[in-house]
């Protein structure tokens, strides 16, 4: 019996070992690594169509296509150092000068709509037309099966007319007279009817086709 007993307490004290952290064996603590400059999943998206949009025409003029812009911004030059200029304007941001770009929880706009936590725009881009006309691009990303939020879709556009009109009072977005909604998605965000809240949707497999380095 007393070396039964011996033999059941070492057990419940090799799995009490293990079931509480030694006072002398506590857990390394967690080095400062800086966070991505802006989605760690959705950057390398993000960073080759903010490639192509500063470096190729051609692919400026096929994310205008079927949009309404299209007629006024085709061939339409893209704002560079004008946005980095003004997004920087009290120094660099940790993410790109064309990405994330808060609405704040304006009560004076309809920026975002009732109990919606949608709040900003993945990223911007200002194209000048020949006649001097700037058109901010505002692009949604979604990975595939990533649900929208609530009221995400229906906040892009508010958000879009809004900055539109208030710019003035922004003092880190570009001056601009139009504006135009974009979803990157995967093929099954296309069942969804909330798309319609974006003048522009394009998928990942049409991504890849157009854009290079677009991840696989």
């Amino acid at each position: 019996m007393d070396m039964l007993s011996r033999l059941l307490g070492r057990r419940r004290s090799v799995v009490l070992s293990f079931g509480v952290i030694s006072p002398t064996l506590r857990p390394h603590r967690a080095r400062s690594v800086e966070m991505p400059a802006y989605s760690g999943k959705a950057q390398p998206f993000l960073d080759a169509i903010a490639a192509s949009m500063f470096s190729s025409s051609d692919v400026r003029n096929w994310i205008l296509a079927g949009t309404a812009a299209a007629a006024t911004y085709d061939g339409a030059s893209i704002l560079d150092d004008e946005q980095k200029t003004v997004r920087w304007r009290r120094g660099r941001t940790k993410q790109p000068f064309w990405a994330n770009y808060f609405c704040g929880k304006d009560s004076q706009c309809t920026c975002r709509i009732h109990e919606s936590k949608s709040l900003e725009s993945d990223a911007i881009f200002f194209l000048r037309s020949n006649v001097g006309r700037i058109l901010a691009i505002h692009v949604e990303f979604k990975h595939y099966r990533e649900p929208f939020r609530n009221g995400q879709p229906e906040g892009y556009p508010l958000r879009a007319a809004c900055f539109a009109k208030t710019y003035a009072q922004r003092p880190f977005l570009n001056p601009h007279d139009d504006w135009m909604t974009v979803l990157f998605c995967g093929n099954d965000a296309l069942a969804d009817p909330r798309i319609s809240h974006f003048q522009r949707v394009i998928t990942h497999d049409e991504a890849r086709r157009r854009i290079r380095d677009y991840p696989g």
